[in-house]
């Protein structure tokens, strides 16, 4: 689940990338950053899908 649902994408980046620089884990921060987009998709996907089959 993302730490703040506020953040943009790219804000969650940046601090991917600050937290690298500052010595984290490289790939344990990607794949953090990647399942947080993934979640995000598929929460949007879901969503849409969910208004979709209420319509009919």
């Amino acid at each position: 689940m993302p730490d703040d649902d506020d953040e943009t994408q790219e804000e969650r980046a940046l601090r991917a990338i600050a937290n690298m620089r500052a010595g984290a884990d490289i790939p344990a921060e990607a794949l953090r950053l990647s399942n947080d987009y993934t979640d995000r998709q598929t929460r949007r996907v879901k969503e849409w899908f969910a208004r979709m089959t209420r319509r009919g």
